[in-house]
């Protein structure tokens, strides 16, 4: 059996898996109710996890439930991958717990001070490292204050919180897992060709374009900005394909096209220069050369799998004569690119061919991608903001609830905490708080509506789940949807913690409702305070990265400069891709 690596899961008998790949396959061809089966899953280990943590006895298991739609994901290897290193992170998490709790509890401004020096450090951390990897510390960064501040009163319990948080953590990770695996599991590599099919065929549409001036610089820039987008979003798939028992299998074809659809934005786009040139020339493009070019382009269009590409301008192994002028220059320079492209755009199809169900090893790619050029661009001082606006929001709320001397306002701090780093984590952290803001209303609303007028009628366990099927069906619906994860996963989370089902019995208006007010206002604190601390946006953003390209440009050019080529354009091209998104969306927004 093949193995990816130590923390791989096992792969199901070939029989049972025969069954489910089949079933699968045909949920597949109903895309509409895809998002339902999904959410029919996760709902199915929650409550799997909730039944465990209630008979256990554990006091809080909400959490258990809660885990589940944290690590749930459509595709089986990003379940096992957010589940392996969430467990890491709370870990990691609770011993810091339990260390600092019993050192600092004599010190309460202190042992903010440090929970919050903890938070934002460890967030800053996780931003630096990519998908799934990062969850380690950002588990660990709101795992230590959800942990140590309930215990501050009374320090001697901080181990067995701690012991309770990671049990209840498990059971929701265990629950998540073996649904995934068992019930119509969606594997991560049909995915992936399914994306990288969709990609390249809208990449055809996009070259015509640049190269025939078939669309307006605005749909072409909009192309460019989804074509890179979903660049950016295939990094995490491949990281996701090492946790499947047969990822390995297809994980260097799928990295090698990865590298090749990230090649060839630019070289199009360098292309499309050199040809705008030789329009503008007054001796204007060779027929020749228009006629390569029509013919690359409607070879690109058609089935380049089934035909081979248009014979190359200079072949292999003859050394180009030395241009003359700058008209030659011109014509050399379009011509090398347009055998460049064709020799990129064969791979691709090749490679995203033998993603498919059955797919055969491509034969000799023909584009030599350098492997030193997938260099990654980090913005030190904007991360470091972002891990210090979580930090400070963590300490502020926690003096506020030493101010106020509130004896249950742990709680609502370690929310604030768990809300900033979330918020810090996404792309545009103030149009991310907006929204938070906005969800958090609403499920307060929606989780009173439920505590004190529909969960009243549930007298057992079964009862239970049946009333809050309906909601959590939408919920897990809802984090299908890129645009709607994250508010789909906070709405789980809170509307899991606000009625806190484990305490139908003895249900206290007064002590419930103050309580879930308090967790509402601990989320609308994190969003404000992060709106406050970051008042500008991705214009900022797209900025500091076209800043930085252009200062890596004047340090290269420098005559004694050390300069590793394929690295410089490794991160440049990587700015690229992630400036080219937010400056779409911001012109969008202005047009």
């Amino acid at each position: 059996m093949p193995s990816s690596g130590p923390l791989s899961r096992p792969a199901l008998p070939a029989r049972t898996a025969g069954v489910f790949d089949t079933l699968a396959a045909a949920w597949a061809g109903r895309p509409d109710l895809a998002p339902w089966l999904h959410s029919l899953k996760v709902f199915g280990a929650a409550m799997l996890a909730l039944y465990v943590a209630l008979a256990l006895g554990l006091p809080r298991p909400y959490w258990a439930m809660a885990t589940v739609y944290l690590v749930s994901s459509p595709l089986a290897g990003a379940t096992y991958a957010k589940g392996t290193y969430r467990v890491f992170g709370t870990l990691l998490g609770a011993v810091c717990a339990v260390a600092l709790v019993p050192w600092l509890v004599d010190e309460p401004v202190l042992l903010m001070a440090a929970i919050a020096c903890w938070t934002g450090t460890l967030l800053y951390l996780s931003l630096l490292e990519p998908a799934p990897r990062n969850y380690i510390c950002l588990l660990a960064a709101y795992t230590l204050p959800i942990v140590a501040l309930p215990t501050v009163t009374n320090p001697a319990t901080v181990f067995d919180v701690a012991l309770t948080r990671i049990e209840e953590i498990v059971i929701g990770i265990v629950c998540a897992s073996v649904v995934s695996a068992v019930v119509f599991p969606s594997r991560t590599t049909p995915a992936l060709a399914a994306r990288a099919s969709a990609w390249l065929d809208h990449a055809s549409r996009w070259i015509t374009d640049v190269l025939a001036a078939g669309a307006s610089a605005g749909q072409r820039h909009d192309s460019f900005s989804l074509l890179a987008a979903d660049i950016l979003a295939m990094e995490t798939q491949l990281a996701q394909l090492t946790y499947e028992a047969d990822g390995a299998l297809t994980l260097r074809r799928a990295r090698a096209l990865h590298q090749r659809m990230t090649a060839l934005l630019p070289l199009v786009l360098a292309l499309a220069d050199a040809a705008g040139a030789l329009h503008r020339h007054p001796a204007g493009m060779p027929d020749t050369v228009a006629q390569r070019m029509r013919a690359t382009l409607a070879w690109i269009a058609g089935d380049a799998c089934a035909s081979r590409p248009p014979p190359s301008w200079y072949p292999a192994g003859t050394t180009p004569a030395a241009p003359a002028d700058w008209h030659a220059r011109l014509v050399a320079a379009t011509c090398t690119y347009l055998d460049e492209l064709g020799d990129l755009w064969q791979d691709c199809r090749l490679l995203q061919a033998s993603l498919r169900q059955g797919g055969s090893e491509p034969t000799a790619l023909r584009y030599r991608v350098e492997p030193a050029g997938q260099a990654r661009h980090h913005d030190h001082a904007q991360l470091l903001f972002r891990g210090a606006t979580a930090g400070s929001a963590t300490f502020v709320a926690g003096l506020l609830w030493m101010v106020s001397g509130w004896v249950d306002g742990a709680v609502p701090v370690g929310l604030a905490a768990l809300a900033s780093c979330f918020i810090a984590t996404t792309a545009e952290p103030r149009l991310m708080a907006g929204r938070v803001i906005a969800w958090s209303i609403g499920c307060a609303l929606l989780s009173w509506y439920y505590q004190f007028v529909v969960l009243q009628l549930a007298h057992d366990f079964g009862s239970l789940a049946a009333l809050l099927c309906g909601p959590y069906l939408v919920i897990g619906a809802m984090t299908t949807q890129p645009r709607n994860a994250l508010f789909g996963v906070l709405l789980a989370v809170t509307a899991a913690s606000f009625p806190g089902p484990q305490h139908l019995t003895a249900a206290s208006f007064a002590g419930i409702f103050n309580s879930s007010l308090a967790s509402l206002a601990a989320l609308v604190f994190a969003a404000l305070w992060a709106v406050l601390m970051q008042p500008f946006g991705q214009q900022l953003v797209a900025y500091r990265l076209a800043r930085a390209n252009w200062n890596e440009i004047a340090l290269a050019a420098h005559p004694r400069a050390p300069v590793n080529s394929a690295r410089l354009r490794g991160r440049m091209l990587d700015r690229l891709l992630r400036q080219w998104p937010p400056l779409t969306r911001r012109n969008n927004a202005s047009g």
